[in-house]
């Protein structure tokens, strides 16, 4: 069991961003004509419920309890597109910082291996979003 309680809370954050990742680029998607940009934000929405999924299952291993989730909002609906692909950017980016922490506090080989495996995702999906800033910029 680990001690430090740090680490269940940087992981809780984790978590909520997940959710509120996959339900954005799942809204956002819906917003798009592009059938190829469609695809993209959905398989990304895709890679941010298997996020969860990984976490949820450090986060119940860690503390003995499944993680309670709060309330998923959909604050940018109403910006416009390239708005929501510049914060989408840099919340991507923000995410590999958070997880940094994370991997580095974790002596599970298979819980580094999840945790690898989500920052090379987010890392991809900012490099995606950076394409599509620029081709609706």
């Amino acid at each position: 069991m680990y001690p430090n309680k740090y680490l269940t809370e940087l992981i809780k954050d984790a978590l909520d961003e997940e959710a509120k990742s996959s339900a954005f680029y799942e809204t956002l998607a819906g917003r798009l004509n592009d059938i190829d940009d469609k695809n993209r934000l959905k398989q990304m929405s895709l890679d941010e419920k298997k996020h969860y999924n990984m976490l949820n299952e450090m986060y119940e291993k860690l503390t003995g309890k499944p993680f309670a989730a709060g309330e998923n909002t959909d604050e940018d609906k109403d910006e416009n597109i390239v708005k929501c692909i510049e914060k989408s950017i840099d919340k991507e980016l923000e995410a590999v910082e958070l997880y940094r922490p994370i991997l580095f506090a974790l002596e599970d080989t298979t819980f580094k291996n999840h945790l690898q495996e989500i920052i090379t995702d987010e890392q991809n999906h900012a490099a995606r979003l950076n394409y599509m800033y620029s081709k609706y910029k």
